[in-house]
């Protein structure tokens, strides 16, 4: 397995904490858990697929 940099790893803890955030909104504004894990998962997973395709950009 690859080491990471700082870079990489600075990287991915912004993405967590950007999809944690509007997830933490939803369940306070909706109360409900399942909303708010949907929304963390949409934006970890879009935010994920920008983040590989710049690493991959990077690496070329």
């Amino acid at each position: 397995m690859p080491q990471r940099t700082p870079a990489q790893t600075a990287r991915l803890w912004i993405v967590s904490l950007c999809g944690a955030v509007p997830g933490a909104v939803v369940v306070w504004l909706t109360d409900s858990y399942l909303a708010g894990a949907a929304v963390f998962l949409a934006v970890v997973i879009v935010l994920g697929f920008g983040i590989h395709l710049y690493e991959k950009r990077k690496q070329q």
